[in-house]
Parts: structure tokens; C-alpha cells; sequence
């Protein structure tokens, strides 16, 4: 019975330090901008992350970045083309602001110019 218990207790050591050494690795993320045809005007996007993921909102790509591995990175190449309204590509100022709360929260952002 003795040997059961130590055998318990040093699993359980062992997987709780593991699981604190065990760290989530960066990711390599790629964003796209992607029109929603049938939602009328105004032009409307969504935020495709990796091919897979969309978010409506600026807001819910933060959060969804806020959630992955410090060190990842992210990035973007938009299309030259622009039908209007789109987010982020039409202002200097969010562009810059959207860099910075990347920087915050430890993803490299990288916007790599169209043209």
C-alpha cells in the first residue's frame, strides 16, 4: 500500500511540474480581410485568422489574440484593392494603434505592404 501511495505522489509531483514547465508554443498566424458579399451597404468584413477563424469585430480579434502564446506572430498582407470602408487599412492612426496592442500583449506584428 505504501509503495501505491508513493507511486501516486510522485506522479502527481511530476505531472504538476510538467504541466507548469509545459509552456504553449508561439504560433505563426496569417490575417486576411475578407468582404462579406450579401451584406449590403455599408461594406462589411470579417477578420480571417489562418484561413479558419473570423471575427466581426476589431474587438474580437483582440480577444482572440489576447488568448494565444506570447511570441507569436501575425501577419498581414492586404490586398491593394479596396472596395471601401475597410478596417484598419483606411487610418494610420488605428493601424499604428492595432501595432501597438500587439505589442502589449507580446505578438510581432507584421504588416507587409500591398502595391
Amino acid at each position: 500500500m505504501k509503495t501505491l501511495m508513493l507511486a501516486v505522489v510522485l506522479y502527481a509531483s511530476f505531472a504538476s511540474s510538467f504541466a507548469q514547465d509545459a509552456k504553449p508554443k508561439p504560433e505563426n498566424l496569417t490575417m486576411t480581410l475578407a468582404w462579406i458579399a450579401d451584406a449590403g451597404e455599408p461594406a462589411q468584413y470579417v477578420f480571417v485568422i489562418n484561413g479558419v477563424v473570423a471575427y466581426k469585430t476589431l474587438d474580437g480579434l483582440k480577444k482572440y489574440l489576447k488568448d494565444i502564446p506570447k511570441g507569436s506572430s501575425l501577419t498581414w498582407a492586404p490586398d491593394c484593392c479596396r472596395i471601401g470602408n475597410e478596417p484598419l487599412v483606411g487610418s494610420q492612426e488605428d493601424m499604428k494603434a492595432f501595432k501597438d496592442y500587439c505589442d502589449s500583449i507580446g505578438i510581432k506584428f507584421t504588416l507587409v505592404p500591398s502595391g
